[in-house]
């Protein structure tokens, strides 16, 4: 049964149904694509109608269209008073009011939907500009596998190119190891000038700019490979009637303590027939999401969190990333906004050394109003 808060649009959970996966392989590493239309809620001007213009305003329907384009379908949805969590056939969509956040895996054509998503922020919501696109991900398993533009990361960046002003693209790691790419435009401030209100906030000091969550702008990822067979286990279906689905994913929840990494989040996880796990966690306006390809021949686990530290530090959801998943090499990228209260030196050191691993990376980058910090890891030889 699911839960009262979501809704489902899929009659099954067989992932090999999906046209992303390979003949005897699954590409588990994600595309992941934020556009931002305002810096936040506050910045969205509702002008003389009382119509709800934020993105959470479109109807689902128009959500299922664009991500045809992507190649993926919505399996279920939670919500709550901040943003709408949608839990993909290959991975997930969060929409807040000003920003929406997609990440595909497999094959999906994920840059090929910016247009009609555009569109619909245009047509829908009034946003007729954006102020900022962050477009990134690991290095692909089987890169010849992908369809144009995904084929080569000069081919995206290309793309990208076409449809926004004032990016730049990086690569981030050894390019002969497991790498990470990275786009992304310089902000729009120039969008919200028109309105002498609210463009007189861009003048506040960076004290008050980060008492504004989303201006105080976090994300973590734990990106790991090569995971241990004997934890895989569980992220499979048992042989029994009702271990797919929502149900099959709160079983994994609660064998694998997952369910335990938020634990006043809400949680909305499934598991895929015969493999595969996916799921969404809301807690007030920040998210996590978890997805896992168990196959040995192509194991992978992603965690993804703009949740504040002060629910976990870095090397805590590191640490809960290695008991549960057990990763042979992992990578970690923190993004946070430059200014508010961030100490560079703490910010890497929170990638210092972990028990058991050796560290191959640790690179700081200095971005227009964002810090990176990446690091590589790889188990260290017994």
């Amino acid at each position: 049964n699911l839960p009262s808060s979501s809704t489902s649009t899929t009659t099954t959970s067989d992932r090999t149904l999906f046209p992303s996966n390979g003949p005897d392989s699954f590409e588990g590493p994600e595309k992941l694509l934020e556009i931002w239309f305002e810096p936040s809620l506050d910045y969205i001007v509702k002008g003389d109608t009382s119509t709800n213009i934020g993105l959470r305003s479109v109807d689902r329907k128009i959500w299922d269209d664009m991500l045809n384009i992507v190649k993926c379908k919505i399996i279920n949805m939670i919500e709550n008073d901040h943003v709408d969590a949608y839990l993909l056939s290959e991975s997930s969509m969060f929409v807040y009011q000003h920003k929406i956040i997609l990440k595909t895996c497999g094959t999906t054509t994920l840059l090929v939907a910016i247009p009609r998503l555009l569109e619909i922020a245009s047509e829908y919501c009034q946003f007729h500009r954006v102020w900022r696109v962050f477009y990134s991900r690991k290095s692909f398993m089987f890169p010849e596998r992908q369809l144009h533009p995904h084929n080569d990361w000069k081919d995206e960046v290309a793309y990208l190119e076409q449809l926004f002003d004032n990016g730049s693209a990086y690569t981030v790691g050894r390019v002969n190891g497991d790498h990470w790419f990275l786009y992304l435009t310089s902000p729009q401030n120039d969008i919200i000038s028109d309105n002498d209100n609210i463009s007189s906030r861009l003048d506040v000091n960076v004290e008050d700019q980060c008492a504004t969550n989303d201006l105080d702008d976090q994300t973590v990822e734990v990106l790991m490979t090569e995971l241990s067979p004997k934890k895989m286990k569980k992220f499979y279906c048992n042989n029994t009637d009702n271990d797919s689905g929502t149900e099959g994913g709160a079983r994994v929840d609660r064998e694998t303590g997952l369910k335990n990494l938020y634990p006043s989040a809400k949680l909305d996880s499934f598991l895929f027939k015969p493999c595969g796990y996916s799921a969404n966690g809301l807690l007030e306006d920040s998210y996590f999401t978890i997805h896992v390809t168990p196959e040995q021949s192509c194991s992978y686990a992603s965690f993804e969190t703009n949740i504040p530290l002060a629910h976990g530090t870095i090397s805590e959801i590191i640490n809960q990333m290695i008991s549960i998943f057990e990763p042979g090499k992992f990578s970690v990228t923190v993004f946070k906004t430059q200014g508010c209260n961030v100490d560079k030196k703490h910010l890497v050191n929170s990638l210092s050394n972990i028990e058991g691993y050796v560290r191959r990376d640790r690179i700081l980058y200095d971005f227009d109003g964002y810090d990176l910090v990446f690091g590589h890891f790889e188990k260290r030889d017994m």
